[in-house]
């Protein structure tokens, strides 16, 4: 099982920065793993989406749901097929006029081979991921960083 963990701070509302994040559909643009992101189901505070993703050969498409608590955190969960466990867990915190962002990965996966794929790639691909948030949320919402 892979379990990781990465933060920043963004000199962003910590709504808009929780906004950025809950917009799922949008991950292909700025995400360089996503392939597609879908939300096919909307219920409460939650919804549901099937998305790919790519890390080098691995292509893989997914079910999750997803769990909003505005403006504090996002659970994102699956019991697709692939995996045994899969939990990523979104904080946000305001510092000042700014967000912490935090994000908690857990995967295991099914297949062995796969998942010493992701035990090496999935910490690179977090910091990724948390860098991408922060670069969108410079250009979209005029926010510059801060030092964690």
């Amino acid at each position: 099982m892979t379990v990781y963990a990465e933060s920043r701070v963004i000199m962003a509302p910590r709504s808009s920065v929780f906004d950025l994040v809950a917009d799922v559909e949008s991950y292909p643009e700025f995400l360089p793993l996503w392939r597609d992101a879908t939300v096919y189901r909307i219920e409460g505070n939650n919804y549901y989406t099937e998305q790919e993703v790519g890390l080098g050969r691995i292509n893989e498409r997914f079910r999750t749901r997803t769990h909003l608590v505005r403006p504090m955190h996002i659970d994102v969960t699956s019991d697709d097929d692939h995996f045994d466990e899969f939990f990523i867990r979104w904080d946000f915190d305001t510092i000042g006029t700014g967000c912490r962002i935090s994000v908690a990965l857990t995967w295991e996966l099914k297949v062995p081979s796969l998942q010493a794929a992701i035990d090496h790639l999935l910490p690179r691909a977090a910091r990724t991921m948390v860098a991408a948030f922060e670069k969108r949320a410079l250009r979209s919402l005029g926010a510059p960083c801060a030092p964690t």
